[in-house]
């Protein structure tokens, strides 16, 4: 994103004006994610609110960040867009979005939402972003029947995942169900090094970047785990949205998939049961430990009283809870609100907030790397090419991986 360049179309920009209409780009194009929208447009239709959704292609978002940069050069932002982490602060800072504080006073966000939720959405202590929810990334998502048919028990360290891959290769079943993408990949990275050897491992390597953990020799051996993952996969040369990974899991085309809690919107959508149909597990060596990703929604500042007074209302529907329980029902993840009832949410959903809340107090509780809650869009655009890289190339050392680590290692250094 160029400074200058975003800085003077802000000035040159004619916004539209909201009328009754907003819309909202984001890349949520699964059964699932349509379905928790659909409760957004819901919710908005009984305030006289038209929603329309503008969603781009790519269950990485990077697209659609390309795609709004280029509408906001062009000074055609949309009112609504979804934007993850340290990019809110990004918009903020060229003075694009809307100031929520006074809603957020007014329904007193500070106190009913988590620390992570006011680092991730405030600029200069104020608001400036809704929080909707909290996925937590390190999910293992396993189909019961493929299970029962060979006797086998879902693996809860990385020593069963491979002694259980290996005997479903023996029957010519793929264990893992991946799409070859970079955000993909990314996600079974980072979920591997956080099971491999810890939180505090994964906060060092993955968000500090710590010199002497970058050529540690575990770090050697992550790289060689990771890579040692390919055999046990369904085909890692196929590009395959995250969604049809699913679909693979479900049909006993794979056993497992290693993935957000996004994949239980679409388990839901399908009428399946966790426990009955799917196991909904900690990615191994996990159990104790929180990867999480926020999704929030951004109020582009247009430049009438009645915008400002839409964008208040809108957050207050977004940051409410009784939208965001209907909403995270549908989407497969957590209201981010504390005081949301969760006696109507499945065992999974449970299952999450009871982690998120030990995470909490334990110090376990760690952002995404691979879904832009970790390091500036930059550097999470370097780790995942070099992971793509890694994992595609096998000619490519591990030598050389830590190498190309060692570079991104000292950016971040040097830019701090």
């Amino acid at each position: 994103m160029k400074r200058a360049l975003l800085s003077t179309a802000l000035v040159v920009a004619s916004f539209p004006s909201l009328g009754n209409a907003v819309e909202l780009l984001h890349w949520w194009t699964s059964n699932g994610e349509r379905e928790a929208l659909a409760e957004l447009a819901i919710a908005l239709k009984q305030q006289g609110i038209v929603l329309k959704s503008s969603p781009v292609h790519g269950g990485g978002g990077d697209t659609a960040m390309t795609v709004l940069q280029a509408r906001a050069i062009a000074g055609n932002p949309p009112e609504m867009a979804l934007i993850e982490g340290p990019g809110i602060q990004s918009w903020a800072t060229l003075g694009f979005v809307s100031d929520l504080h006074s809603v957020a006073i007014e329904q007193n966000w500070d106190e009913r939402l988590p620390d992570i939720a006011t680092n991730i959405n405030t600029y200069k202590s104020h608001f400036v972003a809704a929080p909707v929810n909290i996925h937590r990334v390190n999910w293992l998502w396993a189909n019961r029947a493929v299970f029962d048919e060979h006797n086998l028990t879902p693996p809860a360290n990385w020593d069963e995942f491979f002694a259980v891959a290996q005997v479903f290769k023996s029957q010519g079943i793929p264990a893992l169900a991946i799409g070859n993408e970079p955000w993909q990949l990314a996600i079974l990275f980072e979920v591997l090094t956080l099971g491999l050897y810890g939180s505090d491992y994964y906060r060092d390597l993955l968000i500090e970047f710590d010199d002497a953990l970058v050529m540690n020799n575990k770090t050697v051996e992550l790289f060689k785990t990771f890579r040692r993952l390919k055999p046990y996969m369904t085909d890692p040369s196929v590009s395959a949205s995250w969604d049809n990974a699913t679909l693979n899991m479900v049909k006993g085309k794979a056993a497992m998939q290693l993935q957000g809690d996004w994949v239980k919107g679409e388990l839901s959508y399908m009428s399946l049961k966790p426990k009955q149909d799917y196991y909904c597990l900690p990615a191994p060596g996990t159990a104790n430990s929180f990867i999480y990703n926020v999704d929030s929604f951004v109020l582009f500042r247009l430049r009438t009283e009645a915008s400002e007074n839409m964008a208040n209302q809108l957050a207050n529907t977004l940051v409410s809870s009784d939208f965001q329980s209907r909403f995270n029902q549908k989407k497969g993840s957590i209201p981010i609100l504390k005081d949301v009832d969760m006696t109507p949410f499945d065992i999974c959903a449970k299952a999450s907030k009871q982690a998120f809340v030990h995470a909490e107090v334990n110090n376990t509780l760690l952002p995404s790397m691979s879904d832009s809650m970790a390091v500036a869009p930059q550097l999470q655009e370097a780790m995942l090419e070099l992971i793509n890289h890694y994992f595609n190339d096998d000619t490519f050392t591990e030598e050389e991986a830590i190498s190309q680590l060692m570079k991104i290692a000292a950016s971040v250094h040097f830019n701090r």
